[in-house]
């Protein structure tokens, strides 16, 4: 049964790096925590970093929920942290589809594929975009040729130490 995914990429603004560094701390781990209690909840939730591999965006959520409300309730509880102060909203994706990721790196693909799918790639195909898992050698390649976003599999402590 197709389930609602919601890709959503934010960028990190510049005020929170002149934040004292004991304060960046108790953000990062305020948000890590929150990011660790949503992934335990229904559904899932993934965290990835697009730090040096994105000139847009530092990181990348992908949701997935059985429920519009599930969405939702993810964002408003995120605007609820005092990172969010911090974050800015580059995009969201929202789709329908199969399956739930790994562990490998993602590519995403907000309009499709000019081809098909490379070899050694796993394939989440919505209705509108397309998200391929994969090892690096072979995602890296078609990112650089379609201009997807390329992004590392993280936890969130992981995530807000590379930010």
């Amino acid at each position: 049964m197709p389930r609602l995914w919601g890709f959503s990429l934010y960028r990190l603004l510049p005020e929170f790096r002149r934040l004292e560094a004991e304060h960046q701390e108790h953000l990062k781990e305020e948000f890590a925590q929150f990011l660790a209690r949503w992934q335990e909840k229904e559904g899932f939730l993934q965290v990835y970093s697009l730090v040096g591999l994105s000139p847009e965006a530092d990181f990348l959520l992908w949701q997935g929920a059985s429920h519009p409300k599930a969405l939702q309730a993810l964002r408003r509880e995120m605007h609820r942290t005092r990172l969010m102060g911090f974050l800015e909203p580059v995009a969201l994706y929202l789709d329908r589809g199969e399956g739930e990721p790994g562990e490998e790196f993602l590519a995403l693909f907000p309009f499709g594929l000019e081809g098909g799918p490379p070899e050694g790639a796993r394939v989440f195909q919505g209705e509108g975009l397309l998200a391929l898992e994969g090892p690096w050698e072979v995602l890296f390649p078609l990112a650089l040729r379609e201009g997807g976003y390329l992004a590392a599999r993280r936890t969130p402590r992981e995530l807000l130490d590379e930010l």
